[in-house]
């Protein structure tokens, strides 16, 4: 008797909660909201980064949560559920708690690789060339490697901001892309016909590259020059990929204008978060309140 498709998406379900459950805790936890949920975006894009190689072009492993009706968008869907909020989430986590070595060999080691031998079992996720030992090894380090951006971000390291703002607008522009995948808007490609594989492969360069110069716009500051150049850049190179007939797209001109419009706010926004001011009495990471007027600038 063929298994209800349902019955794949509860143990996502759960998964969902549980660590979404984590992420309130860690920000209740926190003494400064604005550089968690930085940190948060940084740990996502590092994941994304990581599962464009993996997934997108090597096709390591597959993800059936059965939530999308066709195959490649379920198995896309499940990995940004697993790099988008169950890894990230609980890598945040650890480092608002200040869990150590062996606890981050539990948590993600020892965790993530029974959860893992669990979706197997159940079928909802399947190793192709992917072994268990690699989440053992890698996850930790990935736990490591947050705590260590959030040292920097207290630090206000120049480089990890530069690096953290263009992570929170690739997260955003990847996100986005994928629903204007899945509600057919926009398909990448080369020649007349454009596979969803291909697409797949071609839509995180593109992410990457806009993601890339938004970030050396609002580098200085966040005004209205920063925000013009970033939407004639990015109409520019949406007429560069047409023109080229890499990518077809079905937006109205409104509809894209507002998108874009209001992608570029939030990208000023996430700006203002990794380089604004920190006033009298504020708190960093570590609870210590600030004495003076700190322009992170």
């Amino acid at each position: 008797m063929k298994k209800p498709k349902k019955r794949n998406k509860i143990p996502f379900i759960i998964l969902f909660i549980i660590h979404t459950s984590m992420l309130g805790y860690s920000f209740y936890k926190s003494k400064n909201k604005k550089q968690l949920f930085t940190l948060l975006m940084a740990d996502i894009g590092f994941a994304y980064l990581l599962e464009y190689v993996v997934l997108n072009v090597f096709h390591a492993y597959t993800y059936k949560p059965k939530i999308m009706k066709k195959n490649f968008f379920d198995n896309v869907f499940g990995a940004i559920l697993s790099q988008g909020i169950f890894v990230p989430f609980t890598a945040v986590f650890s480092t608002v708690l200040k869990i150590g070595w062996v606890g981050k060999l539990f948590l993600g080691g020892v965790y993530f690789s029974l959860v893992e031998q669990i979706f197997i079992r159940l079928k909802v996720y399947k190793h192709n060339w992917w072994k268990t030992i690699y989440t053992v090894t890698l996850i930790p380090l990935y736990f490591k490697i947050s705590d260590w951006w959030n040292m920097f971000l207290d630090k206000r390291n120049p480089i990890v901001r530069v690096i953290s703002l263009f992570l929170m607008i690739l997260v955003t522009e990847a996100n986005l892309l994928f629903l204007f995948a899945a509600t057919r808007k926009i398909r990448f490609g080369i020649g007349r016909y454009h596979a969803w594989r291909e697409h797949f492969i071609m839509v995180p360069l593109y992410a990457i590259t806009l993601s890339f110069f938004s970030t050396l716009s609002f580098l200085k500051q966040n005004n209205w020059s920063s925000k013009l150049r970033v939407l004639i850049m990015t109409i520019g190179l949406d007429q560069l990929f047409k023109k080229g007939k890499v990518v077809k797209d079905k937006f109205h001109v409104v509809d894209y204008f507002t998108v874009r419009v209001l992608a570029i706010f939030l990208y000023g926004w996430f700006r203002d978060i990794v380089y604004g001011v920190r006033n009298r009495g504020e708190q960093n990471s570590e609870g210590k309140v600030l004495e003076k007027n700190d322009n992170l600038t």
